[in-house]
């Protein structure tokens, strides 16, 4: 039989191969990964059936599995690393088990019973270079771990590239790049409405009168996600739509940059923009930009529709440390595992612009985060597909099920974790509270 999330036993620092290390390795009785044939086939027959195909959007002893093994499931386009890995020293601090957060189901608790009661897979945690804690629970180090909506911020810095090379000017309207659209609401929606989730239009995932986008096949976010180009949930209308013809059916709500509401669909318009201005998929473009450059362990892929586009609002799947390097490119460190500086400060000033601040608790992810991030209340952003711009220049991505990153460019610190939950256990507020106390600087209670 498989295991629920609630079933799992939290691993113990037992001696391993990286005992020295001081990693703590999941228990191999607990590893996701530890399925008979017949269990393997279970679970692929159950995703495979159309109508069962949205339930891996959800966690359940079926995404258990299949979120280490997404390639089973959908086509995949791989991103191609380079060279020698680049080292990751470690100075492993095993006291970070007990630094505190403030979690609002359960009060106070600590790194340690949040690994004993929260349904987390894995986390590290970097700081100037060097791994000062790893840990384990549902995973190996070697598994790769879907993103889910981190994703979202690989192709948003393609797009910050092109535009820092003067190949994009994000102050036009999404029409202008996508001409299929023109004549339609998209004719009014700039660029960077869409790179910062604020397009004001219909065919939200989170923020429509009632929360059932990814599952009534009536919403514009369902009908979008059943076309080829998407492929996440079965067409059960049998309309036969493309994306285009969805997306010329959005209408506006309300202004631009009026309220921060999340939406793949912005995502996926930005990656169609980034794709057609590189001439190339963005599997190609990141591996280039990034993934070839910053010494990492694996080759990773993202998830492709049934028409060959490149998810990459959800799609990325890697392994932890990697995830962890990909934060690294925003920190001072990226010298150290590339050479060289990847992102400019041009970039950066631009993801830290704070034109908009006052839209970001107006909408329900802005709302959800400054719960978890309440001693920066009313002072946070979004920008740029990042899901919380904090005003001390923090940053943060989250995914569906409780994947994220957390970036310090300041402290030069990565918390980078996957889980399989409902997103609502706050480990963002697990891994700011860690950095904080980490520099010296905790938050006050």
């Amino acid at each position: 039989m498989m295991k629920n999330s609630s079933d799992i036993i939290a691993p113990q620092a037992t001696p391993s191969s990286d005992s020295e290390k001081g990693i703590i390795l999941a228990d191999p009785k607990d590893l996701r990964s530890n399925r008979s044939f017949q269990e393997v086939l279970e679970v692929s027959e159950f995703l495979n059936q159309a109508e069962n195909k949205v339930q891996i959007q959800f966690p359940n002893k079926y995404s258990e599995y299949a979120w280490i093994n997404m390639s089973k499931y959908y086509p995949t386009a791989q991103v191609s690393r380079k060279g020698q890995p680049s080292p990751l020293p470690y100075a492993v601090d095993q006291s970070i088990g007990e630094i505190q957060y403030r979690n609002k189901k359960a009060g106070m608790i600590s790194v340690n019973e949040h690994f004993s009661t929260k349904p987390i897979d894995a986390m590290v945690v970097v700081k100037e270079g060097k791994i000062i804690y790893e840990r384990y629970k549902t995973m190996r180090p070697e598994d790769k771990h879907i993103w889910y909506s981190v994703s979202k911020v690989t192709g948003s810095t393609m797009m910050a590239m092109l535009e820092q090379e003067g190949k994009v000017d994000l102050n036009l309207p999404v029409s202008h790049y996508l001409p299929e659209l023109e004549g339609a609401v998209w004719d009014t929606v700039k660029v960077v409405e869409a790179m910062d989730m604020a397009t004001g239009l219909n065919g939200t995932e989170h923020d429509e009168e009632i929360q059932n986008s990814r599952t009534d096949p009536d919403q514009i976010w369902y009908r979008w996600a059943a076309t080829s180009a998407v492929g996440l949930v079965p067409d059960v209308r049998e309309r036969n739509e493309s994306w285009v013809d969805v997306l010329r059916d959005m209408q506006r709500k309300t202004p631009g940059h009026q309220k921060f509401e999340y939406n793949s669909i912005n995502t996926f318009v930005m990656n169609r923009i980034v794709e057609r201005i590189a001439d190339k998929p963005l599997n190609e473009l990141y591996s280039e930009k990034i993934w070839s450059k910053a010494g990492m362990e694996h080759d990773t892929y993202y998830l492709e529709s049934p028409s060959g586009n490149t998810l990459g609002f959800l799609g990325i799947n890697a392994t932890l440390r990697d995830l962890a390097r990909w934060g690294m490119v925003f920190t001072p460190s990226c010298e150290q595992i590339a050479g060289e500086k990847i992102i400019s400060d041009a970039i950066m000033e631009k993801i830290y612009d704070r034109t908009y601040v006052n839209m970001y608790d107006k909408g329900w992810i802005g709302k959800k985060n400054t719960i978890s991030f309440y001693d920066d209340a009313g002072k946070i952003s979004n920008r740029y597909q990042w899901d919380a711009v904090l005003s001390d220049g923090d940053l943060f991505k989250a995914g569906v099920g409780g994947q994220g990153v957390y970036i310090s460019p300041q402290n030069d610190m990565v918390v980078a974790w996957f889980s399989t939950s409902d997103g609502d256990n706050q480990e963002e507020a697990m891994a700011r509270a860690i950095v904080k106390s980490v520099s010296g600087h905790p938050i006050s209670q």
